[in-house]
């Protein structure tokens, strides 16, 4: 019995020391930094050290959180003191209390100024306290820490990563009544004494986003998620089978559902048709209510068009499923770009992707992506893993699943433009027909399908001008038309087809003496190029694989032949595996007045190593330097 009452003291004792020390934190009256790294010392300002504390604590007396951040910044160069010169007690919309707000500025000589009180200034409404310091030089170091007491939440972002160094990044949790489970990116090495977890990072890099790279992902941060024991919902084992193990809804009920489902008159149909025709109606005729919205009472499922809340228009699917007797698998993903699946818990507030898996077609339902068909699964999550659960299975049992990746050959953009010049070679006219399948295809689709419902036609026009020439082309459209509209075509992938007339003065020819330069490369569209970009920190991610193939057919106008075409023929190619290398290539010809130039550009992967980059840039590069080709005329003689 004493040692049980002397374990419950030593117990109460720890937690109300941690409350207690939080509170009573304070700086170090001559505090020691650590020395700044060679290969940051040209850099503007350096974070020296940036600690946060927070400690939770909920129980029949208790509900409070305490959160302390403590930093210190070197100021390097003059012109960056404005950056970090102004700082403010952070505001989460929780914050109760700002129990203590301390700063100063150390001299290079180790003399110490600290601010006084009254320097602190706090906003009238929202009651926030800032500090701003003042005859900061370069040289000296700004150093400062606020301790806050708020409303506890169920979870908390910390990024330590900023655009310059940071040499220390020290996050600490303590609690009482509470369970902390803390995700951190793999610079943190964790560790846990005497009831504190403590996660520290060192010599962090200053941040630098990328195109086509997960640059939230690779983001150095720390997520935090609080949970009062014994029920952790949010486990995947807990969590799917409480909200996915029965259908459930809001505004319509189960009778409406099954009239819903004998009205499809899908008996009859293999599993693919069935599948088919379940995604097709609800695709084509149900919309999300939007926020600002109110969602209403359905009384008839099949009554055309209709709106309903996104959580029971994902039940919907699974209720038909279920009545139909087609086994599924509720699946969650993320975006590769965003993060990864935690294989134990939906992480709080990761974005994460609620779909519908079919083993025995082995292909995806996306109640949440109104652009997307049965078929694949989302762009962003091809490729990485999630987990799934099936209702039907005893057990709350939880599984791994890789989400497969669409071929090069799915996403195809195809186009064919015939250009032909006025008499005075000062106007050229341009039929071109372009096409686009896979998940470029549905997404336009539905683009399109929204602009002509929602939008007027100057920015319908703008949008197709921008898909079939880019934003870079100075070109009026003067005709258009589109082919393969409806929906149904994503199922058995049709491209989707928008054919245009359009016509481009100066913007495509250009005069050099007695020559005449035809940018026939601008013809195919805009692309980026990576001329300047010629270091890389991180694997190039692409969206989806995919493919390019152009035709253009150049009428060569009378009185002229072609001096040269030589700079419109490319041939680059990434080396090692043809199955997921990268290539250009450009092919021209003449046949009788007519030039015929042919472009095939494939990317087969979604994913480049950052040590294949540069030949990835030479790729991309390539077709760049294509979209500034010119065919050269001269006059006959």
């Amino acid at each position: 019995m004493i040692k049980k009452i002397t374990l419950i003291l030593v117990l109460f004792f720890s937690v109300h020391s941690y409350s207690q020390e939080i509170k009573n934190y304070a700086w170090d009256e001559k505090p020691i930094f650590n020395e700044i790294p060679e290969e940051y010392k040209n850099q503007p300002a350096v974070v020296l050290f940036d600690k946060r504390w927070i400690h939770t604590r909920v129980g029949y007396y208790a509900f409070a959180t305490f959160a302390m951040n403590h930093t210190a910044i070197k100021i390097n160069k003059a012109e960056e003191i404005n950056k970090y010169n102004k700082i403010k007690a952070q505001d989460n919309g929780y914050i109760r209390d700002v129990r203590d707000f301390h700063a100063r500025v150390i001299k290079p000589n180790g003399d110490i100024k600290i601010l006084p009180e009254d320097k602190i200034i706090e906003t009238e409404i929202d009651k926030v306290k800032s500090i701003v310091f003042e005859g900061v030089e370069a040289g000296d170091i700004l150093e400062y820490y606020f301790i806050v007491k708020e409303s506890p939440s169920s979870y908390g972002v910390e990024i330590f990563q900023k655009d310059i160094p940071v040499l220390l990044a020290e996050f600490t949790t303590t609690k009482d009544g509470v369970t902390f489970n803390t995700f951190a990116s793999s610079e943190f090495e964790m560790s846990n004494f005497n009831g504190k977890t403590i996660a520290k990072a060192s010599n962090i890099p200053p941040y630098k986003e990328e195109a086509n790279a997960r640059n939230v992902k690779n983001l150095i941060k720390l997520i935090y998620m609080v949970s009062t024991p014994p029920v952790d919902t949010y486990r995947w084992n807990y969590f799917l089978p409480t909200y996915y193990k029965k259908p459930f809804f809001q505004y319509f009920k189960k009778n409406q559902a099954r009239d819903f489902i004998e009205k499809l008159n899908i008996n009859s149909l293999s599993t693919e048709e069935k599948l088919i025709t379940i995604d097709n109606y609800i695709k084509e005729n149900f919309d999300f209510v939007w926020r600002g919205e109110t969602a209403k009472k359905i009384t008839n499922l099949n009554d055309g068009k209709q709106k309903l809340k996104s959580s029971d228009l994902f039940e919907l699917y699974g209720f038909v499923l279920k009545e139909s007797k087609i086994q599924y698998e509720v699946v969650v993903g993320m975006s590769r770009f965003l993060g990864e699946v935690d294989g134990e818990r939906f992480v709080l507030p990761l974005s994460h992707e609620f779909m519908y898996y079919i083993p025995e077609t082995r292909k995806f339902l996306s109640p949440y992506e109104k652009y997307l068909s049965y078929g694949y699964p989302m762009y962003e999550i091809q490729g990485s893993k999630g987990v799934s659960y099936n209702p039907a299975q005893k057990g709350n049992i939880i599984s791994r699943i890789t989400f497969p990746i669409a071929p090069a050959e799915y996403t195809v953009n195809e186009s064919q433009s015939t250009v032909s010049l006025s008499e005075d070679l000062t106007t050229a006219t341009i039929e071109k027909t372009y096409s686009s399948s896979g998940y470029d295809g549905q997404m336009y689709r539905n683009w399109i399908k929204y602009l002509k419902e929602n939008k007027d036609e100057k920015e319908l026009v703008e949008a197709i001008k921008t898909k079939t020439f880019g934003d870079k082309f100075n070109l009026k459209i003067t005709t258009y038309s589109f082919e393969n509209q409806e929906f149904k075509y994503n199922y058995i992938n049709t491209p989707y087809v928008v054919k245009v007339k359009a016509e481009a003065e100066e913007s495509l020819i250009e005069n050099a003496g007695n020559l005449v330069l035809v940018n026939l490369g601008k013809i195919i569209g805009s692309h980026i190029n990576l001329y300047q970009e010629t270091e890389r920190k991180w694997d190039v991610d692409l969206g989806c694989a995919k493919t390019f193939r152009h035709k253009i057919i150049f009428d060569i106008p009378n009185g002229y032949e072609v001096e040269s075409f030589k700079d419109l023929i490319i041939d680059k190619k990434m080396e090692g595996d043809a199955s997921k290398n990268c290539s250009f290539k450009s092919i021209a010809k003449i046949e009788g007045n007519q030039l015929i130039v042919e472009v095939f550009e494939i990317y087969n992967s979604i994913n480049y190593p950052k040590e294949l980059y540069q030949d990835y840039r030479m790729v991309v590069n390539a077709a760049s330097d294509f979209t500034k080709a010119s065919v050269v005329l001269r006059p006959k003689k």
